[in-house]
């Protein structure tokens, strides 16, 4: 199914509870907050706002949703990372310790939108619920005392843990990290590469503010415009 709202629709739709203004920051993806989400449908890019934001709450700086992580994991779930290349997905598939890889029958685009679905039928209420509940909901998940089916709840937190972190971290150009959000909570100027003026200053803040792979400060990161929309 092609979702027919727009990014910026879906967040700004979140329930009032997520106290944070969701209006998008300027990003490298700026270009498609008008447009649907390329994996997700509306009810999915909801509730994953809503549980990013439990990961990541605003604060001094911005929540996960608000720094584009749901425009990250979207874009990520599309493509080639979504589809498991690289990943080995034939059976047999018995239950495997964490040290041995990858062990689902589910591509990572798979497994992250029947644990949505399944996530949303179990907790129908996690939006609107109060920060604690939200927590709380969220730990039983990643304890895997949720019962999402044939989804392994520790597996779908992992996954969702992992993609929250990188769209929160990750340089500008995949889609997240919208105004360098991230990378100003920890003080990182970009992965630039030498600071030979600086390399002996170990006590001393960077004194210049950061700057992706395609830093553009008034546009929209140097990327090429998307203009074909791919379908989940």
């Amino acid at each position: 199914m092609i979702p027919t709202y727009s990014r910026r629709a879906v967040l700004n739709g979140l329930a009032a509870t997520m106290a944070a203004s969701l209006t998008p920051a300027r990003h490298a993806f700026a270009q498609l907050d008008d447009r649907a989400f390329f994996f997700l449908d509306d009810t999915q890019a909801r509730l994953l706002a809503s549980m990013c934001d439990t990961l990541i709450p605003k604060d001094d700086f911005p929540s996960a949703s608000e720094a584009g992580v749901v425009d990250f994991i979207d874009l990520q779930l599309a493509g080639p990372y979504g589809q498991g290349e690289g990943l080995y997905l034939e059976g047999p598939f018995p239950e495997g310790s964490e040290s041995q890889g990858y062990q689902l029958p589910f591509t990572p685009a798979e497994l992250m939108r029947r644990g949505l679905n399944a996530f949303g039928e179990a907790e129908p209420g996690f939006a609107d619920g109060e920060e604690s509940t939200r927590e709380d909901m969220l730990t039983r998940l990643s304890e895997d005392d949720v019962d999402l089916g044939d989804v392994p709840a520790k597996a779908f937190f992992d996954e969702l843990w992992q993609l929250t972190n990188q769209g929160y971290f990750a340089d500008p150009i995949y889609g997240g990290n919208s105004d360098y959000a991230g990378w100003r909570m920890v003080g990182f100027p970009g992965a630039h590469a030498y600071y030979p003026s600086f390399v002996a200053n170990h006590n001393v803040p960077y004194p210049q503010p950061p700057m992706g792979i395609n830093h553009d400060p008034g546009g929209d990161g140097g990327l090429p415009r998307v203009t074909k929309r791919q379908e989940g």
